[in-house]
């Protein structure tokens, strides 16, 4: 591993909370070459709690089409199948027999990619997925050159993920709907952003004033129109107002 392999894990290990973990993979995926990415770890604790830590940026409405139908992100069998793998799964190896499930994916632009498990003591799994929006013989050999690289940085979020889990920092496990605790279901980084665009800015000027690139404030508003059923950021705003997740002013 070279040293650009040792900055991508330590950067990814340094972590203490789900927002920055979210946003350390989030370029660590581009690095790497993928467009897409997801992350999904479930983790036992020593008084037999489980916690889930899931996060990914897969496209908005994918993520819709499958929680319409009650599916999983990931296309066909793919995190059964992943899960019972110790090396990491291209999805190329078993999209022929499930066509039909990929297909689906790629015309949402999940068109290929690999997944990378993990398994820990007392259970713990998780999974780590990477994907690529285009397909062909250039994208399967990058996916093949980069597997070396995939399953260590799986194995780092993993272990940052677990850390998170243990110490309860941010809130982990899927999105709640808006309750009392209203204020839990946008992480920090999500209110941060979603205030900035309520005042007018771009995402190029929300990532100027919290010091993030503009692709990480796209990836979080997203997260934030996909946890409030918003079909834009305007749409976003208006909802979080009269939940009172965000104040005016």
């Amino acid at each position: 591993m070279g040293h650009k392999g040792t900055v991508r894990l330590a950067r990814i290990l340094a972590n203490r909370s789900k927002t920055a973990l979210e946003e350390a993979v989030l370029l660590t995926s581009e690095e790497l070459g993928f467009r897409y990415f997801m992350f999904c770890g479930r983790f036992s604790q020593l008084r037999g709690a489980t916690h889930e830590v899931r996060f990914d940026n897969f496209p908005l409405h994918w993520h819709r089409y499958c929680a319409d139908r009650g599916r999983d992100l990931l296309p066909g069998p793919l995190h059964r199948l992943a899960l019972q793998e110790v090396t990491p799964l291209p999805w190329r190896k078993i999209a022929a027999r499930h066509g039909k499930a990929f297909a689906k994916a790629g015309e949402f632009g999940l068109v290929t990619g690999v997944s990378c498990s993990v398994h820990g003591p007392r259970g713990q799994w998780s999974l780590t997925t990477f994907a690529l929006a285009r397909g062909g013989s250039a994208a399967e050999r990058r996916i093949l050159a980069t597997l070396p690289d995939c399953q260590l940085v799986a194995c780092a979020i993993h272990y940052a993920a677990a850390r998170i889990a243990r110490r309860g920092v941010d809130r982990v496990g899927p999105p709640r709907e808006p309750d009392g605790a209203r204020n839990r279901l946008l992480s920090d980084r999500e209110s941060q952003c979603l205030i900035e665009s309520a005042r007018g800015k771009t995402t190029s000027e929300i990532g100027q004033a919290l010091q993030i690139s503009e692709r990480t404030v796209a990836f979080h508003l997203s997260n934030v129109r996909r946890k409030l059923g918003a079909a834009n950021s305007r749409h976003a705003v208006t909802k979080a107002f009269s939940l009172k997740l965000i104040a005016a002013g």
